[in-house]
């Protein structure tokens, strides 16, 4: 994918910080900032972060801009296109894994328990890697099923340890405990992706966002509760 795309000649109409906008601008996309070149003055920078939502119609597209301010840029088909470009970019999903300090790094734990309490977290953020439309990444990434596959693990891991039933429910029960902050962070995933589904366009990116924040705040839960699995395994 070009990393820069326009320009594409445009007319802006709108109001941002109090000041009325009625010109016209050569519009670019580059990476996922959107650049407006005007004729008469510096460029505008919007990068995706400081946008709350994008509308595209055939010869039109809407910028929802954090703060409420609205600019309405009116063109040819080229438009949508840098819309939908910008979207695409906007909505990649960053590294899940990094910074987490159990995974990966099973020394002096019992590993094939390591492994399999972080499998579903693998598999689904192998799943929605290259997936860049936002309903279907909180399809991909499914509250329900994910906490399903996590407690279908904690029963696996707790029947591997055990040597009876007893001590099966036993340590089911201590790991479930353990997990508790990990179920209820992807209870919150599922609230917030309810909302990104079923939200506006010109919220979109700010759902978005707030969503991506409640799928690590799963990963993270899940990383630091490795540590009380590990000592109840030992």
């Amino acid at each position: 994918m070009s990393m820069s795309v326009g320009p594409v000649q445009a007319r802006v109409v709108g109001i941002v910080r109090g000041r009325d906008i009625d010109t016209t601008a050569a519009v670019t996309l580059e990476r996922d900032v959107l650049v407006l070149g005007w004729y008469d003055a510096a460029p505008w920078r919007l990068s995706s972060s400081g946008i709350d939502g994008l509308a595209a119609s055939p010869l039109s597209l809407t910028v929802y801009l954090v703060g409420n301010d609205v600019l309405e840029l009116s063109g040819d088909e080229q438009l949508r296109a840098l819309g939908l470009q910008l979207l695409d970019r906007a909505c990649a999903i960053p590294e899940l894994t990094r910074g987490l300090k159990s995974l990966g790094s099973a020394r002096g734990t019992p590993a094939v328990a390591h492994d399999r309490w972080f499998a579903p977290l693998l598999t689904a953020r192998r799943s929605v890697e290259g997936v860049s439309d936002p309903t279907r990444q909180v399809m991909l990434l499914d509250a329900a099923g994910l906490a399903g596959e996590c407690a279908r693990a904690i029963a696996d891991i707790a029947e591997a340890a055990s040597s009876g039933a007893a001590e099966q429910r036993a340590i089911e029960a201590a790991l479930e405990e353990a997990a508790g902050p990990v179920f209820d962070a992807i209870d919150m995933m599922g609230v917030a992706g309810d909302a990104l589904r079923g939200g506006a366009l010109d919220t979109r990116l700010a759902d978005w966002r707030c969503w991506v924040d409640t799928v690590r705040a799963v990963y993270a839960a899940a990383d630091e509760a490795w540590p009380a699995f590990a000592a109840e395994l030992r």
